[in-house]
């Protein structure tokens, strides 16, 4: 269906416009027909994301009442950069998994522009929660997230039960990206940042970008004794809702890549959990995901694998924060503390031997 601005527009004003609205929602809702839109909020961060209500003269089909478009609508952010990763996730592949992921109508990237834009309902207008990256979880907050991880993990997992009745194949469609997130800043920038207090709580031989860098390289070329499988890739506590009902969501998928489980896990559990929090539970929240990761359908390691997977795998979480540059500071601080603090308390760098 041709669309006015086409796909995927990355001015504000078409998205919000009813002509290109109309055009959208009637691939869903045949017979919506959009009068007006109201901004309630405007979220800058990388990408913007504009909640809006919507106003119909004719709401044949049940059309929802609010929405919220996520795209790069700020120039200076397209200048920095695009990702279609999100966009391609929920147009392939998230209508199909057992995860809890915000309902959605749009997802397209514009063929010239290369803009990705999506488009979803608006989860606080249907009373949901969203964490708040300042505000850390408690373990039962963290096991419920673990049972969304472990029912994603289990349906992408090369050959496990179900996983050919997806229509895509994970790791083809979001291919694995530590080598390449590896390259995204140098040792000389990435060291300037390490020491600009973020992981102040860490000796300064856990904040060396070489060693960093070195393991992003070792936990990319880790042989294929790990089953890989579709991760979030950002999971920490901004990245989860709760929805009205009391269950737990995922958003913000801009990093989803076919990886190692423990990817997942282990930069959920040091991001979200109070570092003496996470010391007293994480064994036992390790053994939690487990058993949902079976309970799922899929085939779990041998706990000392795991133990071991989950501790070498905590320095991507690290990374993640160390080369971050357009986050609040205090967000920031408080991530990248967290997940070095873990780095350092499990000598995940030489387990790595780096």
């Amino acid at each position: 269906m041709s669309l006015p601005g086409g796909p995927a527009p990355h001015d504000e004003p078409t998205v919000l416009s009813p002509a290109w609205l109309t055009g959208v929602l009637r691939q869903r809702h045949p017979g919506a027909v959009v009068t007006a839109t109201d901004v309630t909020e405007r979220i800058e961060t990388v990408a913007t994301k504009v909640r809006f209500d919507v106003s119909y003269t004719s709401d044949a089909g049940a059309p929802p009442a609010a929405l919220c478009a996520k795209g790069y609508f700020n120039p200076a952010a397209r200048r920095r950069g695009t990702s279609r990763a999100e966009v391609d996730f929920y147009r392939l592949l998230a209508d199909a998994l057992p995860v809890r992921t915000p309902p959605w109508v749009h997802a397209d990237v514009d063929a010239t522009t290369g803009h990705p834009l999506l488009l979803m309902h608006d989860l606080v207008a249907a009373g949901a929660r969203f964490g708040d990256p300042l505000m850390g979880f408690g373990r039962d907050q963290a096991a419920g997230t673990l049972d969304q991880l472990a029912a994603l993990h289990a349906a992408t997992t090369y050959g496990a039960k179900g996983s050919g009745t997806l229509g895509v194949a994970p790791a083809a469609a979001f291919p694995p990206r530590l080598a390449s997130l590896a390259r995204h800043m140098g040792a000389e920038r990435l060291q300037a940042q390490l020491d600009d207090g973020r992981a102040r709580l860490v000796a300064p031989d856990v904040r060396r970008a070489d060693r960093l860098l070195a393991a992003m390289g070792a936990l990319a070329a880790l042989s294929g004794d790990q089953p890989r499988c579709l991760v979030h890739g950002d999971v920490h506590t901004g990245n989860v809702y709760t929805a009205a009902d009391g269950s737990p969501g995922l958003i913000d998928w801009q990093v989803v890549q076919y990886g190692v489980w423990a990817l997942d896990v282990g930069y959920h559990l040091a991001a979200v959990l109070d570092p003496d929090e996470r010391a007293g539970n994480e064994g036992e929240l390790l053994d939690h995901y487990l058993d949902r990761l079976a309970a799922h359908g899929g085939t779990p390691p041998g706990r000392d694998e795991a133990w071991w997977a989950y501790r070498a795998h905590l320095p991507y979480g690290f990374f993640l924060w160390g080369i971050t540059r357009a986050v609040e500071r205090p967000i920031t601080e408080r991530h990248a503390g967290r997940l070095a603090l873990a780095v350092a308390q499990h000598d995940s760098f030489g387990l790595l031997g780096v």
